[in-house]
Parts: C-alpha cells; sequence; structure tokens
C-alpha cells in the first residue's frame, strides 16, 4: 500500500509531521481528519518497489488493457466489494498490482469515481469494456449488488476468452502447416528447379515424367509469379473492403455459416454466446427487451445480430421471442426449442443457463473433433505436397548423372 509522508496541525495548533499508509492521497486526508489532525501537506513517498512498478523489463507488460486484464481486475474488485471496501479503495488498489501498459485505463477509471462519476459511466468511456460486461455494471449498481455482478462478469470474460483460445488453437495448426508448405514449394520452385533445369541440359539425358512435371510447374510460377501475388493483394484487399462494408459483410458472415465443418462450430459459437448472455442478464434483471440489444451489440457476426434485432423488433410488437427466432437460420435448433419452453414456464433465465453448459460441452466436443480431422488431413497433403517436389527433384538429379534411384 503506498505510504504518505505529512504535515498537520493538531487541536492545539502544534505542528507535527510523521508518516502515514492509505490508498491514495485523498484516503489519507480522510484519516488524518478521523485522528484530529488538520493536513498542511501530504506527499507520497517513493517506495523500494516504485522502479518495478514503473518500468519492466518484459515487453508483454506495456500492452493495452485486455480480457484477462480486466477478468482478473474484476474478480480482485468483486472480491474487495464483498469485504466492504469501497468501490475507489477497491479501485486504487488494483491500480497498485496491474500491469504497466493496464494501470493507465484504472487510473482514469479511478479519477472518474473520484469526481462523481458512477462506475458504470467511468468504464464506458474506455472500449475495452464490452457492452455486456457494462450492461451489468449498470445493473449491479443499480441493484446494489455490484460485487455479484462483478464476478459473473468476471466469470463470463474468462468463458469467453478460453472459447477464443480453443477455436484459435483449432485453426492454428492448418493454417501453419499450409503456409510452411506454400513456402518451401516455392522456394524449390523459384530457387532449385531452375538450377536443376540447367543442369540437366547440360547432360541431355532424357527426363523421367515426374521430373518433367515439376520443372513445367517451375516455369509457369517463375512466368506468373508477379501476378500470382499481384492477384492474391487484390483479392485479400477486395475481402477486406467488402467486409467493412455493412451488407456484404452480412452475406459474408451469412455464408460463413453455411461452410463444410467450420460453419457448425461458428453456429454453436454464436448460439453460446446468445444463450450465455441472455441468462445472466434476465438473471441480473435486465428486461428482455434491454437484454436482446446487448447481445445484438455482442454479436461479430453481422447476420446473427441482424436476427437479434428482428427478434427485438417483434418482441416490441408483443410477439413471442422463440416463435420470431425460428423463422430463419443461424441458431441451433435445440436453443430455439429451449426459448419455447423457457417461456411457456417464465424460468428462461433457469434454462437458459442449464442449456449454457450444454452448449458448452458440445463446442467443446465438435472443436476437438475439428482438430482431429485436421490435423491427419493436413499433413498427409502437406507431407504429399512437398514429397512431389522432393521425389521429382531427386529422381531427376539421378537421371540426370545415370545413376538408378533405390
Amino acid at each position: 500500500m503506498p505510504k504518505f509522508s505529512y504535515i498537520a496541525r493538531d487541536r492545539n495548533g502544534q505542528q507535527v509531521s510523521d508518516a502515514i499508509e492509505s490508498v491514495s492521497r485523498e484516503r489519507a486526508a480522510v484519516m488524518l481528519r478521523t485522528q484530529g489532525l488538520l493536513p498542511i501537506k501530504i506527499t507520497q513517498l517513493k517506495s523500494d518497489t516504485d522502479f518495478t512498478q514503473q518500468y519492466s523489463l518484459n515487453p508483454f507488460d506495456y500492452e493495452s488493457l485486455n480480457d484477462r486484464d480486466i477478468e482478473f481486475a474484476f474478480q480482485q474488485i468483486a472480491v474487495m466489494l464483498a469485504s466492504g471496501i469501497a468501490l475507489l479503495d477497491a479501485v486504487n488498489l488494483t491500480i497498485t498490482t496491474s500491469r504497466i501498459g493496464a494501470r493507465k485505463v484504472w487510473v482514469q477509471v479511478g479519477k472518474r469515481i473520484q469526481q462523481g462519476a458512477s462506475f458504470y459511466d467511468a468504464l464506458s468511456e474506455h472500449s475495452q469494456f464490452t457492452e455486456f460486461t457494462l450492461q451489468l455494471i449498470r445493473i449491479g449498481e443499480q441493484s446494489g449488488n455490484l460485487s455479484l455482478v462483478m464476478q459473473q462478469a468476471s466469470n463470463q470474460i474468462k468463458t469467453s476468452r478460453k472459447l477464443k483460445k480453443d477455436i484459435v488453437v483449432a485453426i492454428r495448426y492448418p493454417f501453419f502447416s499450409m503456409l510452411m508448405a506454400i513456402g518451401v514449394c516455392a522456394l524449390m520452385l523459384v530457387k532449385l528447379v531452375p538450377e536443376m533445369k540447367k543442369m540437366l541440359k547440360i547432360f541431355g539425358k532424357p527426363l523421367p515424367d515426374i521430373t518433367k512435371a515439376l520443372i513445367d510447374v517451375s516455369d509457369w510460377v517463375l512466368a506468373h509469379g508477379l501476378m500470382i501475388v499481384i492477384g492474391i493483394s487484390v483479392v485479400s484487399v477486395s475481402f477486406y473492403a467488402l467486409y467493412m462494408i455493412p451488407k456484404s459483410r452480412w452475406w459474408i458472415d451469412f455464408l460463413a455459416l453455411r461452410l463444410p465443418l467450420f460453419g457448425l462450430v461458428f453456429r454453436m459459437s454464436g448460439t453460446l454466446l446468445f444463450s450465455r448472455a441472455l441468462s445472466l442478464l434476465l438473471k441480473s434483471g435486465v428486461v428482455i427487451v434491454d437484454a436482446l440489444e446487448t447481445i445484438e451489440k455482442l454479436h461479430k457476426n453481422k447476420y446473427l445480430a441482424s436476427r437479434v434485432a428482428y427478434a427485438r423488433q417483434q418482441v416490441i410488437l408483443g410477439h413471442s421471442l422463440s416463435e420470431t427466432m425460428q423463422s430463419s437460420f443461424g441458431y441451433m435448433p435445440v436453443m430455439l426449442h429451449v426459448l419455447s419452453v423457457g417461456e411457456s414456464s417464465g424460468r428462461m433465465e433457469v434454462i437458459l443457463e442449464d442449456m449454457t453448459e450444454y452448449f458448452e460441452e458440445q463446442l467443446q466436443h465438435r472443436i476437438a473433433a475439428l482438430t482431429g480431422l485436421i490435423s491427419p488431413t493436413m499433413t498427409i497433403f502437406v507431407g504429399g505436397l512437398i514429397g512431389f517436389v522432393y521425389a521429382a527433384y531427386m529422381v531427376g538429379m539421378f537421371a540426370a548423372t545415370g545413376a538408378t534411384p533405390r
């Protein structure tokens, strides 16, 4: 805890000086007044740990606030609030335990709270906090259950982070394997095969068919290499530009849900997000119309977001949520049946909470199955591609020297 030196006057008007520990200078002044002292000057002392708090040899400590930081900070603040510590003191303590890159945001949040802003208003000024998190904080402040709500928000962030990590792990191996295979083959076609072709012409020996095929591919790549690079660049830039246009992004996200293998994972991921968010928001006291508006902003997939927006409008008009959402493709059918049961029983948030656990388990199994399918497929493909180039190269070398490969 920070330590402050102070100069103050006691009840007799005598000047006294000493040091006091407090989470902030303002808190130190309040503590001195409760002791019957009138603060004149309060100065924060530099401790031995200030250097490690302000500087770090780890470059990752300077990254801006991320989900892991928010998860840890919310959990820490929730525990302190439950222990009776004031919100401002809890935020100030969080500042001392935060990474250097994340500390700036919490300092600004603490200043805004000190100026009289609510926790919700202070957090909403920073884009790192999602609309879902802000909604939970707002409801927690209004209901007086901020500690409980922040713990729920921390758990939600943790679950979402783990889900993103699992999906990234599932697609990382095939992506880098393909990238490496293309790089190795391109190097051989552009550098090694042309040199081999020159040498084979010198020997004047007939070439095996597999080597002829490799040389033809190499010649084509050398002749059209620049156009290939330009074409890939144009396609990439065009795709990015289309993805930035709302209407075309809607169609891209819609088609993504229909992709073989990956489409089902995207649908299950969107269904899991919807069920978890709606369950938590309804349990926290958010009305269903406001909850749907928040979930719409949470969806990265614009097609699913448009479905939620349409459902919200229909609910406002008095229609059933489950019937409205069953009218088009997107979410998993089992969740739509659960919504119908929840509306009939009046216990939608409880049933959705149970279904969230089911969807989490199913998504984990689907990702594991997808990874198990892709890994051997990519191994065979990459091995076959590199093997063909290597075999054609070696057979050509043996033919040129008159040797027989064994």
